[in-house]
């Protein structure tokens, strides 16, 4: 019978208070030997502990997460990137050019390869080859606009009112840019992958915090459907800010597609994609406004060149642009644009993004112009026939980190839409946007920051008119993605 060691105790008792008279050489040849046995069961017991944790060490993170048990890896699974994903990894310029707004997280990816290819946040679900990231911030935003009272939770140069008519300050406190998503991302046979990624903000329709849909989109291998950022845009070259629109010159739309991408080798690629074609074209025959007709999807395509100091992207897009007039008569006219962005790492970590884009019929793509009703214009009153305004936007921003937790961004942007004889003298001609800011990542996932943007706009007549605008934000998110800031 295997003795505890209280039993042992009561023996040794029993031994050295017995009822017959023991020697004291006895009693200490007893002592001895129960002592040598407890310390051979000792290392017995030491022994059957190292075999069971080099068992639970040899077990794979999947098989224990099959069992219910919850297993705590980086990564997780899995270790490694497929040799696709590799070759399709973005350069060590890209992934410094962090943005307040995360978007190049949020982007898709070549053969969806990570942004970071540890994993940060992903955990395996149980019984399933499955990783997800729950992620998402709390974000508050404090405006102060010193001369207009009616601008948004969005600094949009274009909606500054001509003349202004008022000098009243306003101040804003919004919530409406805290996020939350969920990213999935699943092996596919030896060397494949697929992606769904969801998101939303609170931007609800009429200024409401309800939730709003940003993106929905699976992507398996380099198949991708759903909605995202257009092909035609370049969420890597997007400058530091914490205005939720951003600089005024930027392509930047989220639309419903079906994309195809390919490698090329060499950090090279490319991609083609058929996009919700929704025109913004907005006018009036008699008081009557025109519809606008959608007769093809919006086609774009992509080429990319990846290296490690940075990337260039050279993209373009034609459209069907078309309305049907009170009368009944349908007109018709071809819109198109190309749009060059890159960014590349200068001094340390400090980093240069630009991107230049130009067109006709392209005003729904540009951050200044989306919804304005100027993607086309009769060219004149007496003549209906349909134009694609020209449109160029152009912006850089310069980015510096004072050190590894603190950093800020200048940004300058311009827009110039070319307008038609028939527009009336207060359409949207031009505007200017420029921004400086300075931002803290004082402890964990908590950032704060203080921005000042200056925006200017002038009309069709020239007529113009400026505002400036102040702003501190404080973000905190679910998860901290780059633990070296």
């Amino acid at each position: 019978m295997r003795k505890t060691p209280k039993t042992i105790g009561l023996l040794l008792l029993a031994l050295s208070c017995g009822a017959g008279p023991t020697s004291a050489q006895e009693t200490a040849t007893t002592q001895a030997e129960a002592i040598r046995q407890l310390n051979a069961r000792m290392d017995e017991l030491k022994a059957q502990m190292a075999k069971l944790q080099a068992e639970l060490d040899a077990i794979h993170p999947e098989k224990l997460a099959q069992t219910g048990s919850i297993v705590s890896t980086q990564p997780p699974a899995p270790e490694k990137l497929t040799s696709q994903q590799q070759e399709a990894a973005i350069g060590e310029a890209t992934q410094h050019h962090q943005t307040f707004a995360q978007d190049e997280e949020d982007a898709p990816r070549l053969y969806n390869a990570p942004t970071d290819p540890t994993y940060p946040g992903f955990f395996l679900l149980p019984g399933t080859h499955t990783l997800l990231r729950v992620n998402g911030s709390a974000r508050s935003d404090l405006i102060y606009d010193p001369r207009l009272p009616t601008m948004g939770d969005g600094f949009i140069p274009a909606s500054i009112p001509i003349p202004s008519g008022s000098d009243a300050s306003n101040f804003n406190g919004s919530i409406r840019g805290s996020r939350f998503m969920a990213d999935f991302r699943i092996p596919v046979g030896e060397s494949g992958s697929a992606r769904t990624f969801v998101q939303y903000d609170f931007f609800g329709p009429n200024g409401t915090t309800a939730p709003r849909l940003r993106h929905f989109y699976a992507q398996l291998n380099n198949v991708l459907v759903g909605q995202t950022f257009t092909n035609f845009m370049d969420p890597d070259a997007f400058g530091d800010e914490l205005d939720n629109q951003g600089v005024n010159a930027a392509v930047s739309v989220r639309l419903a597609q079906a994309r195809y991408s390919f490698g090329l080798g060499g950090g090279a690629s490319a991609s083609i994609s058929l996009e919700d074609p929704d025109s913004s074209i907005a006018f009036s025959i008699a008081d009557t406004p025109v519809t606008t007709l959608t007769a093809a999807p919006d086609v774009t395509l992509k080429f990319r060149n990846e290296w490690e100091l940075g990337h260039l992207q050279l993209a373009s897009v034609f459209r069907d642009l078309g309305v049907q007039l009170p009368d009944g008569a349908r007109k018709s006219t071809l819109g198109w644009g190309v749009n060059a962005t890159g960014g590349i790492e200068v001094f340390g970590r400090d980093s240069i993004v630009l991107g230049v884009a130009y067109g006709h019929g392209i005003a729904r793509y540009v951050g200044d112009t989306a919804g304005a009703g100027l993607d086309a214009a009769p060219e004149s009153p007496t003549d209906l026939s349909l134009k694609a305004l020209p449109l160029l936007a152009a912006y850089g921003s310069y980015q510096h980190y004072w050190s590894p937790r603190m950093r800020s961004s200048a940004t300058f942007g311009h827009v110039k839409v070319d307008n038609t004889a028939f527009q009336a003298p207060g359409t949207y001609h031009k505007s200017s946007y420029s921004g400086l800011n300075l931002i803290w990542n004082p402890i964990g996932s908590l950032d704060v920051g203080a921005e000042f943007v200056y925006g200017w706009v002038e009309n069709k007549s020239g007529a113009s008119e400026d505002a400036p605008r102040f702003r501190l934000t404080a973000r905190y998110n679910f998860v901290k993605l780059h633990p070296t800031e």
